[in-house]
């Protein structure tokens, strides 16, 4: 590194340790406006439109359309029928460069999960900060990792460092429970940059990949009553439960087939198969006085790159086919396997120059953001809306986000020295990929 460029770093860790205020303040902003996920529909207009504003008074170009506006989304091949889209726009801000350098783009969902029934220690749309930390619903998954976007926009322009290359900010709609279309929607409207980094959280942690998979619901149907007259009854209940415990050994086969991508030998994660809910019998009599006549169990199984939800369904009905004289139930009350929401498909950046070019200054900058050598590049451990950049689209995404805990869970929250970081480890990722202009932009601000 240069005595220039070392320079500038040094200038970037004392805005950051100058602005935490303001960095704490802006992610607070963001985790105050509930922007709940209900399929579907959606609350993220009110979100929406102050991103949209906090992108205007940072100098952005800024595009708020419809998902409805985009043409050939509900035909191509990745959308998901299902959803509603009005009053939920997609927003994204083009910071423009002096030219001639390369492109980049921030690209994060403004949805989050409900808030749930169990108890929070913390109001979930407060922004409580706490111990180093900031409490609330989205505030590490992931408005934590976009509010580090727009304070980089913020630390570059203060200290007067125009880009050559442009930097775009996205928040889409619609990415939880299996949406994505609005990444799609991104995607086939454009910008498509040269390179893309997602927000969502992986504790510092570069990954290049991740995990896919979908949900399923099996249902049962048996035959009902008390067997007074000598008929033959079959618990829908009791081949739910039979059908969760193979799915348990389920777990065992799938691994054994499926050799680990080097992305997660680095980290010994194995795909999980995940018991997500059973539900059977009357559940609104307050007691039960007969056999059960239907259930129904919904279940998630993980997926690597290359693996499609049919292949894993098929390889789960055989083997079911294969234990039925383990577990007879299934025998008697077969299971009838339907999707619950689209199979979300796990995804790497493609490999070539640009995208080893990408990940060497994405190293190179974590150094200096992390003040120590970043931790090898790993598979992320979740599904997430890569895969619309980097199988349905020229861009490359990478998932880089800050530290916390308790994602879709009570107490959800974003370690505060880890946000810090990110905001300079994406500060420096800017002017390393993008260039460092050697004059303001047009409107004498500079770019970003």
């Amino acid at each position: 590194m240069s005595t220039v460029r070392k320079d500038i770093s040094a200038k970037i860790a004392k805005w950051i340790e100058d602005r935490r205020q303001h960095a704490v303040d802006l992610a607070r902003q963001l985790v105050r406006i509930p922007s709940v996920n209900n399929p579907p529909t959606g609350e993220e207009a009110e979100y929406q439109a102050f991103f949209a504003q906090s992108l205007r008074e940072r100098g952005a170009q800024v595009d708020v359309y419809e998902l409805d506006e985009v043409p050939g989304l509900a035909s191509h091949p990745a959308f998901m029928n299902g959803r509603s889209y009005k009053g939920r726009p997609n927003v994204c801000g083009r910071f423009p460069g002096t030219g001639g350098g390369r492109s980049l783009m921030f690209s994060g969902h403004a949805d989050t999960v409900y808030v749930g029934k169990e108890k929070w220690t913390y109001e979930p749309f407060a922004g409580t900060v706490d111990g180093g930390r900031l409490y609330g619903r989205g505030a590490y998954d992931m408005k934590g990792g976009m509010a580090a976007a727009l304070c980089a926009v913020d630390c570059l322009r203060e200290l007067g460092l125009a880009l050559r290359g442009d930097v775009y900010i996205e928040s889409v709609v619609d990415e939880e429970h299996g949406g994505a279309n609005g990444t799609l929607a991104g995607r086939l409207r454009g910008p498509n940059a040269d390179m893309a980094v997602i927000p969502e959280p992986t504790n510092l942690r570069i990954c290049p990949a991740h995990l896919g998979g979908g949900i399923w619901k099996a249902r049962f149907a048996g035959k009902s009553g008390i067997g007074f007259a000598g008929e033959r009854l079959v618990s829908a209940l009791e081949a739910a439960v039979a059908f969760a415990r193979a799915l348990q050994s389920f777990k065992s086969h799938l691994n054994e087939r499926f050799e680990q991508p080097e992305w997660w030998k680095r980290t010994g994660r194995m795909l999980e198969v995940t018991l997500l809910s059973i539900v059977s019998g009357d559940i609104e009599r307050p007691f039960q006085e007969k056999v059960p006549p239907t259930g129904e169990l919904d279940f998630w199984i993980e997926s690597y790159p290359g693996m499609a939800g049919e292949q894993l369904l098929n390889m789960l009905r055989d083997y079911i086919d294969g234990k039925l004289a383990e577990y007879p139930e299934l025998a008697q009350c077969p299971p009838d396997i339907v999707p619950t929401i689209r199979f979300l498909s796990a995804s790497e950046m493609p490999a070539g120059e640009m995208t080893d070019a990408f990940l060497r200054i994405v190293r190179e900058t974590g150094r200096a953001a992390l003040g120590d050598e970043p931790e090898p590049e790993q598979g992320a451990p979740f599904a997430c809306d890569g895969f619309m950049f980097n199988l349905h689209s020229p861009t490359s995404a990478l998932i880089l986000g800050p530290s916390g805990a308790n994602a879709h869970a009570p107490d959800e929250y974003l370690d505060l020295d880890s946000y810090f970081r990110l905001i300079r480890w994406y500060a420096e990722m800017m002017i390393d990929w993008c260039g460092l202009a050697d004059r303001l932009g047009s409107d004498g601000r500079g770019a970003p």
